[in-house]
């Protein structure tokens, strides 16, 4: 379960890591129909050095939160579509330790600053 910390709301039930290279390149994309109440969670690579992220490929809307290391919201992108490309520009040279991916999901109360809590990663 995932939660913002601030107002105490439930974002998403349905957690999956994208542990490793092969998941992290796929994310939402071998998915056909948007999984519901779910997030996926990237640990960035390099700090999130060149944090760039794009959605080509991909069948629905998503949205996008880059945290830092203390899970702390420092971008938000709402409704990113199908072919789009996101990048954070002010955390261009890192900066940014998770990405989050929703989808099914009410994120419209994440601002920036808040803080949001998950589980960690598993082994």
């Amino acid at each position: 379960m995932l939660r913002n910390l601030r107002s105490q709301k439930t974002l998403a039930r349905n957690i999956e890591w994208m542990k490793n290279s092969v998941e992290r390149s796929r994310g939402l994309l071998k998915y056909k129909e948007a999984p519901q109440d779910y997030v996926a969670i990237f640990k960035l690579p390099l700090n999130g050095f060149f944090p760039l992220i794009h959605c080509v490929g991909m069948k629905f809307p998503i949205d996008i939160v880059f945290c830092n290391s203390n899970k702390i919201v420092r971008s938000v992108f709402k409704s990113v579509r199908p072919g789009r490309f996101i990048l954070p520009w002010a955390y261009l040279l890192g900066g940014c330790k998770y990405l989050l991916e929703f989808s099914g999901a009410d994120t419209s109360d994440i601002l920036l600053g808040d803080q949001l809590e998950w589980g960690d990663r598993p082994s």
